[in-house]
């Protein structure tokens, strides 16, 4: 493990003992209290087209990849497997935030206005919403304001993560994490994390590196500012990268692939700094309904 890796001992600790205590009692307590408000787990209009390019995207290592998941380039439909192992992720985020209550931590989902805690940047056009922040965390001072971020992981993948930390093991949820923290005015942050296979927990503390995210807000930025697509991470179709992405098909002309019809993937469509969309046709602001449906002068990004 990294030495600069600051691990979160004293909370996955306190966690189990707690646990056992009681035999699960008090977690299967918080558990009930807080299932009923995990709305992403139980909402039924599961649209795809994101208006806004996710902070949980940015740190994508393809930008060309980040630059066709917010242009809408490809709508994938999923088998139900994948839907499962998503409502899974879901689903965790609750059990983890029982496992912060049970130990006495405070999570706060929601600002005075009762909104949940959410960031913009670049107008509108990058942004997200965090999983909440918390207060009393074991490893931070009582006190100490953090921010939250929940991940679940198969067997391979919790086991680099366990060996070398987020930030070398999944570089994109560091960068989240960072652009979170930035834009909230958090120093901290608290990753917590469940092998999918064994229930073990990973916690890990990061630490605000404000050149790191600026770094990646201006990333963003330049993404959603390019009128055609960036780079490929690799000119080969077959790099084992491309061979598992998405948008493969359309980016590598395999297939007969062809973008998505929108106004996302039309050269006349102009993201504006305002957060808003224009025609460069007709001066018309495009509605995310607009959008969807696209227009007879489309002609595609290519």
């Amino acid at each position: 493990m990294n030495q600069n890796v600051h691990l979160a001992t004293k909370t996955i600790e306190a966690i189990d003992l707690a646990i056992a205590a009681d035999q699960g009692k008090t977690y299967r307590y918080w558990l009930q209290k807080v299932l009923p408000h995990i709305g992403d787990a139980y909402r039924q209009n599961d649209d795809q087209h994101r208006s806004h390019l996710g902070a949980s995207y940015v740190g994508e290592e393809c930008a060309r990849k980040v630059y066709y998941s917010w242009r809408w380039f490809t709508i994938k439909k999923f088998d139900g497997r994948i839907l499962r192992l998503f409502n899974r992720g879901h689903m965790e985020e609750a059990r983890m935030i029982a496992c912060l209550l049970t130990i006495g931590v405070e999570v706060i989902q929601q600002d005075a206005e009762g909104k949940q805690f959410t960031i913009s940047h670049a107008g509108g056009h990058v942004g997200g919403s965090g999983d909440g922040i918390g207060k009393g965390i074991p490893d931070l001072p009582a006190d100490q304001h953090a921010l939250l971020e929940f991940k679940t992981h198969g067997e391979k993948s919790f086991s680099q993560l366990s060996d070398n930390g987020v930030r070398e093991s999944k570089l994109e949820h560091y960068a989240q994490m960072q652009v979170y923290m930035r834009k909230m005015g958090l120093a901290v942050g608290l990753y917590l994390a469940v092998n999918k296979n064994t229930d073990e927990l990973y916690g890990e503390i990061i630490t605000l590196n404000p050149e790191f995210a600026d770094s990646y807000l201006d990333r963003g930025q330049m993404i959603v500012s390019m009128p055609q697509p960036p780079s490929r991470i690799s000119e080969s179709p077959g790099f084992w990268k491309c061979r598992f992405c998405d948008h493969r098909p359309v980016c590598h002309n395999l297939q007969g692939g062809v973008p998505e019809f929108n106004c996302r993937t039309c050269v006349n469509s102009i993201p504006l700094p305002s957060g808003e969309w224009q025609c460069s046709i007709n001066g018309a602001i495009l509605s995310k309904e607009a959008q969807i449906k696209g227009c007879p002068v489309y002609k595609a990004i290519v």
